[in-house]
C-alpha cells in the first residue's frame, strides 16, 4: 500500500487513530508507519525549538541544504541523535535528499591497539594454542585449545578426516525388517518385562527400544545375541547415540546381573 502524506495525516491527526490502528488498517508493520510519520513530519504535538545551535533555521539551512550535509553526519559532529536533526529538518520544511545524494562524512574506524595490548594478545593466542599429530597422516600442526579438546579424533585437514572414514567405514545392512531381529527384539522385551533397564532410570513407559550393548556395526557378530541387547525406554535410548561404548560395562553388568 502507497502510504502518503495526506493519507498518514487524515488517519493520525484528524481521525486520532493510534499507530496500532493504523497498522491494522493497512496490513503493515507500525514501525513503517512510524517511520513514515517521522518521514513526513507528521507529529501530535509540535516540536519546541530552543536555543541549541541545530534549532537554528540559518545555521541548519546552510549545513543541511547549502553545504548539503546529511543529518546523520550533522548529529555525528553535534553529539545528538540523528532524529533530532531530523526532526528539524522536517519542522522547517525541507525536503529530506535520497541516500545516495548526501554526505555520509569519513567511515567510522575502531580504536588502533596500543603495541603493548598487540603483544598481550599475542602472547594469549600463542598459550591458547597446542600442537598434535594428525590422525590420519602423522602431520604435526597446531589448533585452538578449546577446539582441540572437543574433538575426539585430530585431524589436520578435512581432507584428513573424510579420507579416514572411507579408510575405516564399516558397511552395515538394516535388519529392523528382518525376522532374525524381531525374533531378537521380542526376547530382549520379555526377559527386561517391556521395562527400561538403564541404571537409575525409573520409567514406566511403554515407548521402548532394544537397544544393541555392543554397537553391531562394530561387532556384526553379536547382533542377535540375547546378552547384547537390553530395553531401553527413548529418553534413554537417546542418550546413548554416539556414545554407545561408554554404557557397553555398565549395561553387561545388568545383563548379567538378570541372569543371575
Amino acid at each position: 500500500m502507497n502510504l502518503t502524506r495526506e493519507f498518514l495525516y487524515q488517519k493520525y491527526i484528524h481521525d486520532k487513530k493510534s499507530l496500532k490502528e493504523i497498522a491494522e488498517e493497512t496490513g503493515l508493520p507500525i514501525t513503517t508507519i512510524k517511520s513514515r510519520l517521522r518521514r513526513f513530519g507528521i507529529r501530535k504535538k509540535p516540536i519546541k525549538l530552543g536555543n541549541e545551535i541545530y534549532d537554528n533555521r540559518d545555521w541548519l539551512y546552510e549545513e543541511y541544504i547549502v553545504k548539503r550535509k546529511g543529518y546523520t553526519v550533522l548529529a555525528n559532529e553535534l553529539g545528538v541523535s540523528y532524529s533530532t536533526i531530523l526532526d528539524r529538518i522536517l519542522f522547517f520544511g525541507w525536503e529530506l535528499r535520497g541516500h545516495n545524494e548526501i554526505d555520509k562524512g569519513a567511515p567510522r574506524r575502531g580504536t588502533k591497539h596500543t603495541p603493548v595490548s598487540i603483544e598481550r594478545i599475542k602472547s594469549t593466542r600463542i598459550k591458547k594454542r597446542v600442537y598434535f599429530e594428525c590422525f590420519q597422516c602423522a602431520q604435526t600442526t597446531e589448533r585452538v585449545r578449546s577446539g582441540y579438546s572437543r574433538s575426539g579424533k585430530k585431524f589436520c585437514t578435512y581432507t584428513c578426516y573424510k579420507n579416514y572414514l572411507k579408510e575405516n567405514r564399516v558397511e552395515t545392512i538394516d535388519i529392523t525388517d528382518s525376522a532374525l531381529y524381531k525374533e531378537w527384539r521380542k526376547k530382549v522385551y520379555a526377559r527386561d518385562n517391556f521395562r527400561c533397564k538403564m541404571p537409575g532410570c525409573n520409567s514406566n513407559s511403554r515407548d521402548i527400544a532394544a537397544h544393541h550393548i555392543y554397537p553391531k556395526k562394530l561387532f556384526p557378530e553379536k547382533q542377535f545375541l540375547l546378552n547384547n541387547g537390553i530395553t531401553l525406554c527413548k529418553n534413554c535410548h537417546e542418550k546413548t547415540y554416539g556414545k554407545e561404548s561408554n554404557f557397553i560395562d555398565a549395561l553387561v553388568r545388568v545383563v548379567q546381573t538378570m541372569n543371575d
